[in-house]
């Protein structure tokens, strides 16, 4: 029994440009994120990762900006298209032959990032129905231990003696690190099942 080392994933991650008070309704996509490797490419350090800013017409919130680093300008100057943007993340996860489902830290990413395709009339076949949630499996490993699954994703990287990489709150760096929680994760499952199996074997 063991990891498909050869299989490419995908995690997926958005900035939005929202309130402090989480109050904006259907808050607007800023930024796109996206890190993509195999088990391969997380020993080797070598996960690959990007990122797109969309221009959401609006002003970006003052409290955005402290928390992600995104301004007014930085939309000015490097935003790209919704079509460019979804051109290029379908080139990508399909040249990699990547894993239908993104990798994310938390739910519903990848239906809003859908959604703001679709209201603007882009075809964009390439997620799957589904997402395999990180932080899902963070808290049942902690609850699995006794203790609160409380924290963010540099609490669950640390859960399992990693270090989180790079600023937060950016997207390509958070879809970065959430990946590498994956792989950490799937590789720490693995051997507890083959543990599993040992131990049977001896019986």
């Amino acid at each position: 029994m063991s990891i498909d080392k050869e299989q490419c994933y995908f995690a997926l991650d958005l900035e939005l440009n929202n309130s402090q008070d989480n109050s904006t309704v259907n808050p607007k996509i800023i930024q796109i994120g996206l890190a993509v490797g195999n088990y391969h490419d997380y020993v080797n350090q070598s996960l690959s990762s990007y990122k797109w800013f969309l221009d959401p017409k609006e002003p970006i919130f003052e409290f955005i900006t402290q928390l992600t680093g995104i301004c007014n300008q930085d939309i000015s100057d490097y935003s790209v298209p919704h079509e460019q943007a979804a051109k290029e993340i379908g080139e990508i996860i399909t040249t990699r032959n990547c894993f239908v489902n993104p990798i994310t830290w938390g739910g519903g990413d990848s239906l809003e990032l859908k959604s703001e395709f679709k209201d603007r009339g882009i075809s964009f076949p390439h997620f799957g129905r589904r997402w395999i949630d990180v932080k899902t499996w963070y808290s049942l490993h902690m609850l699995a231990m006794g203790k609160k699954p409380s924290g963010g994703l540099s609490s669950g990287l640390g859960s399992f003696k990693l270090q989180f990489e790079g600023s937060p709150h950016r997207a390509d760096v958070d879809a970065l690190n959430t990946l590498r929680l994956f792989f950490e994760i799937l590789h720490r499952h693995n051997r507890i099942y083959q543990l599993v199996n040992d131990a049977r074997a001896l019986k």
